[in-house]
């Protein structure tokens, strides 16, 4: 298997490439499709051809031999998935359509903005719940007309002040405009076209397989060349967001955007999710208390993170990293930002529709997240009743300690936990989470010395834990005073292990079956039910690294819609989702041999649309 570094060497090849002939790149790119075109050409052709010879030599004559039915069904079902390869239903995005006469002020100012760009007419405005805006391609049939709809989430509505709106606004038509929306749209059909493919061809027996190796060598290279016009249509839009309304209103709303997302998913959601210990029903205002939640936090940002300045784009991100995009803008990454001014949303949508988004999208993830947050309410009532047998034992193994401290320190918050982490650490000094653990809690009762000595240890001894570590330490760096030996001491570890983005690729024997019973498989199936993008969803139990109470669960999706409504819905689906057990959710739409092994070790998909 190739390493992540090997995959980001090759793409930085690519992007000199590019940067050295853009023109004689794109034509490649041009004659890479057309390659997988030829090839699927190819076998509709032959498998059309075919069937249709069978079945006039079958009806031609006297039927001798029945079993020529066999092979005229297998190359009927091969043509009609190579030819359903290139058929794209037409349905809008997902979310809340825009009515004649709602959000006047949004609407007006979303037209000056595409005037200003010049970019095609949209065919709809739409709102949806999550953290993020798209400029959503929508082809009909074999793609030869498309409509156009701005998507954009309330929450970035909530987040953003008017001329950060715009500058998203700006970048978001930057992608229809032009020629460069054109090629870059075929190229973005081009790569649908050959994930649905591999699907479809994966189900299929031995009469598609010659296709499906083929296309299985050639969709991830194909991808790959891809990538480096797809991130270098960012910074296209990047730039028309600048043109339209300045660079400095462009650069805070990316990185407003990219901060509110990551303290989002490490905090937000697993606070609403705490309640779950001790309250059996989901909270009923969720955009309610998001909306606060974004203002209060919108109010404390005032940097980019040191974290955040040193991240560097994988092989596999479709956007470049926020420092290249900063640099691009002409921008310093390390600025502080400035105070945002009032929230787009009421001047934009108006206080009666901005109350009635937030009351239809609460509901809606009410009614999606009840099932699992009763789930995790039992696996609480559960994970209190093993905390009650740890406290009352008169032994403990060194397991035993650590599990004992992270029950401790999810649900007894007004105990210290460090002493039974200490116990634990010192009993199993080779635990790379349980000193990292400890390490934050130390850090945060003051004691930085010995806090970092243990963070420290925790990433050499398990360097996956970098990247979660380090945003720990800087979440716990804005929070303090000017501290220049602990600043000094961080950047330290910031250059020793910020390198380090993921675990070592997981071996077929940490996939276990799940072992769930039916009714948290029907909790997870009701939530999937309630996002129409998912096609199919897997599901396999993990041996969790490191410190875990309850088991790990891996839950993969096969996501039918855009990469941009992917990106957009995961978060919600994921602050939906409860399992017994920490849980991570994967895509399909990253083909790695890890996730292929996975795929295989679950078996049957669970759930099916």
């Amino acid at each position: 298997m190739e390493s992540r570094q090997g995959r980001r060497a090759r793409m930085e090849r690519l992007e000199r490439q590019y940067e050295a002939a853009p023109g004689a790149y794109r034509v490649r790119l041009a004659l890479w499709a057309g390659l997988g075109y030829a090839v699927l050409a190819s076998g509709l052709v032959v498998a059309a051809g075919l069937c249709i010879t069978l079945i006039v030599l079958a009806t031609s004559r006297p039927l001798e031999d029945w079993r020529i039915a066999f092979p005229i069904i297998l190359l009927g079902v091969l043509a009609i998935t190579l030819l359903r390869a290139l058929w794209f239903r037409s349905s809008p995005p997902e979310g809340y359509p825009l009515g004649p006469g709602e959000a006047p002020a949004l609407r007006e100012e979303v037209e000056r903005i595409r005037r200003e760009v010049g970019a095609e007419r949209l065919h709809g405005i739409v709102i949806d719940a999550g953290l993020n805006a798209a400029a959503a391609h929508v082809p009909d049939g074999f793609g030869l007309r498309q409509r156009h709809y701005l998507v954009i989430g309330l929450p970035l509505l909530q987040l953003l002040d008017r001329r950060e709106l715009s500058s998203v606004i700006a970048h978001e038509f930057g992608h229809f405009h032009g020629g460069h929306g054109r090629f870059g749209g075929w190229i973005y059909r081009v790569r649908v076209s050959w994930r649905r493919l591999l699907e479809g061809l994966s189900a299929q027996g031995t009469t598609s397989q010659l296709f499906f190796w083929f296309f299985r060598w050639y969709a991830p290279r194909f991808e790959e060349r891809s990538m480096v016009l797809v991130r270098r249509q960012e910074y296209a839009a990047d730039a028309m967001a600048a043109r339209v309304a300045g660079a400095a209103p462009a650069a805070s709303a990316l990185a407003r955007v990219h901060l509110a997302s990551d303290w989002l998913e490490r905090r937000f959601w697993p606070e609403l999710l705490r309640p779950a210990h001790v309250q059996s029903h989901p909270p009923a205002q969720v955009h309610l208390q998001l909306a606060r939640a974004l203002a209060d936090w919108r109010e404390r940002q005032d940097r980019v993170p040191a974290r955040v300045r040193e991240e560097q784009p994988g092989p596999d991100d479709t956007h470049p990293g926020l420092a290249q995009r900063f640099a691009a803008l002409g921008v310093d990454l390390d600025i502080t930002l400035a105070r945002p001014g009032p929230a787009a949303a009421p001047a934009m949508l108006g206080a009666a529709l901005l109350d009635r988004l937030e009351q239809r999208f609460s509901r809606q993830w009410l009614e999606a997240a009840r099932p699992g947050w009763e789930a995790r309410h039992r696996a609480a009532q559960e994970a209190e009743r093993r905390l009650q047998v740890l406290a009352d034992a008169a032994r403990r193994t060194p397991d035993e300690w650590l599990e004992y401290a992270a029950l401790l320190e999810e649900h007894r918050p007004a105990t210290d936990p460090v002493p039974v982490y200490r116990e634990g650490v010192r009993q199993r000094p080779s635990h790379a989470a349980g000193h990292g653990r400890l390490g934050i809690l130390l850090l945060r009762q003051g004691q930085h010395a010995e806090g970092l000595e243990h963070l420290e240890r925790a990433m050499r001894l398990m360097p996956s834990l970098a990247p979660s570590l380090l945003g720990e330490l800087d979440d716990q760096l804005r929070a303090m005073s000017e501290n220049d030996s602990l600043l000094a001491a961080v950047r330290k570890l910031h250059q020793a292990f910020g390198q380090q983005v993921e675990a070592p690729p997981p071996g077929e024997e940490d996939f276990q079956p799940h072992a769930l019973e039916d009714e948290p498989l029907q909790a997870i199936r009701r939530v999937l039910a309630g996002h129409p993008r998912v096609v199919a969803a897997w599901l396999v139990r993990q041996k969790a690294p490191g410190l875990s109470v309850l088991p790990h669960y891996l839950l993969l999706l096969e996501w039918g819609g855009s990469v941009a409504s992917e990106q957009a819905a995961l978060p919600r689906l994921s602050g939906q989702l409860t399992l017994p057990g920490t849980f991570s959710v994967l895509t399909t739409t990253e083909r790695t041999p890890s996730l292929t092994r996975l795929r295989a070790r679950a078996g049957e998909p669970f759930y099916r649309r």
